[in-house]
């Protein structure tokens, strides 16, 4: 399903919020999928203002945000 989510932001151009772990520390993070790679994914971090790469196996939880800010 996450990567459904994944794929969706990217096609429609969606913002999608992930719970994401890196180093034991869990985040919440608004984020717009701009390329997708077979290990990460390249995204807009609307938490950290910039271009950021997640590993897809660190993304705990997706869902595709409809109505944010």
């Amino acid at each position: 399903m996450i990567d459904y989510i994944i794929k969706k932001s990217l096609s429609d151009d969606k913002i999608i919020q992930i719970i994401y772990i890196k180093k034991e520390v869990i985040t919440k993070r608004n984020i717009k999928v701009k390329e997708i790679y077979p290990e990460k994914i390249k995204a807009y971090c609307y938490l950290r203002k910039e271009i950021r790469y997640f590993k897809k196996e660190n993304i705990l939880s997706a869902k595709i945000i409809e109505d944010w800010r």
